[in-house]
């Protein structure tokens, strides 16, 4: 069984408008948090990736969200009305600074457990889009075939 993980925000989702980042590169979360609102939510656009992952929805193939942000119930709203629900979301606890990277090995480390698959076993039946580096690298570490979501809407957007 193929295990399709997909992260959010520039991977199924354009939230561009609501982030800002420091001089070092780094995600401005105090920005973000203020700037979570439901209008502002509900403004975000989705991205060319959305429609594969509502195909591989439609498919009956397992698709898992696992995504830095901490979500909430306009987060999942969202998803609802755009059709890219799914029973399995992992996101970031309130109050975790952990790297993307290490957060999302981690949560996927503990959702394969929680399914009765070992890690191994999980990653080579796993397909994961993502945009941040640092989590398509971990992924390939871990044997997780993994794409880069900004180079793949800009190829799906030409």
């Amino acid at each position: 069984m193929q295990t399709y993980i997909f992260d959010l925000d520039h991977t199924v989702i354009d939230s561009t408008h609501r982030q800002l980042t420091k001089a070092d590169g780094s995600l401005d979360l105090a920005h973000w948090i203020e700037n979570n609102t439901p209008q502002k939510i509900a403004a975000d656009k989705l991205l060319p990736l959305a429609d594969t992952m509502r195909q591989r929805i439609a498919q009956g193939r397992e698709v898992i969200i696992c995504t830095a942000r901490v979500m909430g119930e306009h987060d999942y709203q969202f998803l609802k009305d755009h059709g890219l629900f799914v029973p399995v979301i992992l996101s970031r606890p309130m109050g975790d600074s952990s790297p993307d990277w290490m957060l999302k090995e981690r949560l996927l480390r503990q959702y394969a457990s929680d399914t009765g698959r070992s890690w191994a076993r999980f990653c080579l039946s796993a397909v994961m889009y993502d945009d941040n580096e640092s989590v398509v690298k971990m992924a390939y570490l871990n044997n997780i075939d993994a794409y880069n979501a900004i180079a793949l809407n800009k190829i799906m957007a030409a």
